[in-house]
């Protein structure tokens, strides 16, 4: 660097540590962080309630869901059907436990048990609710979880309760009043820019994108007045609020934007879609549908794989970008008034926000029109859920998987008993269900994000039994769009030459006769599927992630999911935890946790020592498809001064996969399994 850049440098870092020691005074001094003036009630509708179908919303999963929420009994990333209280105790997690109770908020509804927001109550540990949200430390003792606190902060149970009154009508007092005091329990108790809920701008967003979708389908089935007027601006100054914080503390870097920005931006647009219009307002929207675009050229491959290199997150970023595009296209015509003459000056953040004639989007006849390469990229990021799906409805667990969502509102999975879970989890070991059955969530069904693109494109790939998400969407938008490319990449030979390789070993698999097996390749993504009723073999060659940077990336390549008349044969172990446990992150991010040939205690890229290097790697494999063919694929990859290429061939009654490298290989046996973030289970309990 020019000594003028290493001085801009520290100049900047001066700066922005005075601007937030200025913030963070200014702030305990008020002492209330809330904005003091009310801003006009929201009375915006974007969901016709009518319109929704509800026929896959199945009521006794309503009705048990509804009580769950009610009685503050929450399932969020492993931690099976526990209370979250002030004084509930915690089933730990592995051999960590904290017992970091407090006396709970005085000022509670009468019948109303306080919520501590505050807390993993995986762990039990509890961060401090009168800490500015940038003082508060992430991996703060072993086994704490922050996202726990903000996983259950993101409300994405609220619009299931707003679903579930419309499908029983009977739970409607309840769960009106439910709705209501949990929306005032977090305010209350979770002011601006104090304690952990503020912390990571993310899950402001989709916190605010959830009360918008409750508070819109609640307000419809509200015939006694119980969300009344006070309630009603309380909210409203919130969700201006969140709009606020979400402006100002953008997860944007000029190098990488990723998930986070994303959401950032697809919460920002939620917001301002649904207050009234004007100045700021008209600025931040016209930002967000800016951004959305801007995001979709650099998140997504032109194939329609996501740049995260993992297939839990395209579900997620292919969400966020789904229900954007659905409000967009629904957009009051105040909304497409303002986007053609909002004051673009007004924003002072970077990006730069362009000025109306320079936008991509344009106003065509009263309507918002997107440019058509987005429409195309957009089909494809739903047909590409569509063609890693498996016959059972679940995708290869390629990349990290947090479970994380946008929306989620149709129940997915299955009941078992609170014995059966116990025994299916490690994780859940010690836990007492009392006898009640237990909702065992399927977080690796990526169903809804093709129901949500089937009311965007009138397409028979996007048909499926999630007909809620479908109707959600179809009625959010008002219209659908056409797509003028449909087509898949063409896959290229590297042309990759390793020479003789000296070593080589050969697994064959029985698969069933006279299969019509399909080939499907996204060269981009780095994922090669074949796939037929009964058979469906997924291979992953997927790049470093991230532009490189590989947050959410594992040492998977070359590896596979494979999956035989009606049972998993190979899976990917997936994920488990992030930051709680730092040797877990890695041990199920290596090489040895992955059916790939090993050399030594070689991994395929390095990490960095420390925090730091849980969400990243350094870029030190390529991987390459070295040949193809009708029935096969070869893939080579080269790290570290290793050479290996892994051949898939189906034949008339198997399939062979032959692997050749310059040294000598084994592979690993990994006995543990995740299929879903905080999620334990060794290798088998989920044929069982």
């Amino acid at each position: 660097m020019t000594p003028r850049l290493i001085l801009l440098k520290i100049y900047n870092k001066f700066y922005v540590f005075f601007y937030n020691k200025s913030k963070y005074y200014i702030d305990l001094i008020r002492g209330n962080t809330h904005i003091n003036f009310n801003i006009p009630i929201i009375k915006t509708s974007y969901i016709n309630i009518k319109e929704l179908n509800l026929s896959n919303i199945d009521p006794d999963v309503a009705d048990y869901l509804s009580k769950m929420y009610i009685q503050h009994k929450f399932d969020l990333l492993g931690s099976g059907w526990v209370k979250n209280s002030y004084d509930s105790a915690a089933l730990g997690l592995e051999r960590y436990k904290y017992d970091m109770n407090v006396a709970a908020p005085a000022s509670a509804p009468e019948g109303y048990e306080p919520i501590d927001w505050q807390k993993d109550f995986k762990s039990g540990f509890r961060w401090s609710e009168k800490k500015w949200y940038k003082d508060q430390r992430i991996a703060h003792k072993p086994g704490s979880d922050i996202k726990v606190p903000w996983e259950l902060a993101r409300f994405q149970h609220l619009p299931q309760l707003a679903i579930f009154t419309m499908a029983d009508p009977s739970l409607k007092e309840q769960n009106l009043k439910e709705f209501k005091n949990q929306i005032l329990d977090f305010i209350r108790n979770n002011p601006p820019r104090i304690g952990v809920n503020w912390t990571c701008t993310m899950d402001v967003g989709i916190r605010v994108a959830n009360m918008l979708a409750a508070y819109d389908m609640f307000c419809q089935m509200d015939g006694g007045g119980i969300l009344d007027q006070n309630f009603k601006q309380t909210l409203s100054n919130s969700v201006y609020e969140h709009a606020l914080h979400i402006v100002n503390n953008l997860e944007y870097s000029p190098h990488l934007t990723s998930n986070h920005y994303l959401s950032d931006i697809a919460g920002l647009l939620q917001a301002c879609a649904y207050l009234d219009g004007g100045g700021e307002i008209d600025a931040w929207l016209a930002f967000a549908l800016q951004e959305i675009t801007c995001e979709m050229k650099k998140e997504f491959y032109e194939d329609g794989g996501n740049f995260e290199s993992s297939t839990s997150y395209h579900r997620l970023s292919g969400e966020l970008m789904a229900y954007s595009v659905a409000l967009i296209l629904g957009l009051k015509s105040d909304k497409i008034s303002s986007l053609q003459n909002y004051d673009a000056k007004l924003w002072r953040k970077k990006p730069k926000l362009l000025p109306p004639e320079e936008q991509e989007f344009k106003i065509l006849d009263g309507q918002i029109a997107l440019p058509q390469w987005f429409v195309d990229r957009l089909y494809k990021i739903g047909r590409f859920t569509a063609d890693i799906t498996k016959p059972n409805g679940e995708v290869p667990q390629f990349g990290d998987n947090d479970s994380g969502r946008f929306f989620k509102f149709s129940p997915n999975g299955e009941f078992l008993s609170s014995e059966q879970a116990a025994r299916k989890y490690l994780n859940l070991s010690g836990f007492a269900g009392g006898g009640e059955p237990f909702w065992d969530e399927n977080i690796l069904n990526h169903s809804a994000l093709i129901s949500f693109m089937g009311g965007i494109f009138d397409d028979e790939i996007f048909k499926n039994d999630m007909r809620f998400e479908r109707s959600f969407v179809r009625s959010l938008a008002g219209r659908t769009l056409q797509v003028s490319d449909k087509t898949y990449k063409s896959l290229i030979i590297s042309g990759v030459k390793f020479g003789e390789l000296s070593h080589r070993k050969s697994i064959e698999f029985k698969i069933p006769n006279s299969q019509e097996i399909k080939k499907i390749f996204y060269p981009d993504s780095g994922i090669f599927i074949f796939k037929s009723n009964k058979f469906y073999l997924a291979i992953c060659a997927t790049p470093l992630g991230q532009n490189g940077h590989g947050g959410h990336t594992h040492n998977d390549k070359l590896g596979y999911e494979l999956w035989i008349n009606g049972r998993d044969i190979a899976r990917d172990p997936g994920t488990y935890l992030y930051t709680p446990i730092p040797d877990r992150r890695n041990e199920f991010r290596s090489v040895k946790a992955h059916n790939v040939p090993i050399i030594g205690d070689l991994e395929q890229n390095s990490w960095g020592e420390g925090a730091i290097g849980l969400f990243g790697m350094f870029a030190e494999c390529r991987c390459e498809v070295a040949d193809f063919g009708e029935n096969f694929i070869s893939l080579a990859a080269e790290y570290k001064g290793v050479k290996i290429i892994r051949k898939f061939e189906i034949k008339e009654d198997g399939l062979e996969i032959v692997d050749m490298a310059n040294r000598e290989f084994y592979y690993s046996k990994f006995e543990l399994y995740s299929n879903g973030y905080g999620k334990l289970s060794r290798i088998g309990a989920l044929n069982e």
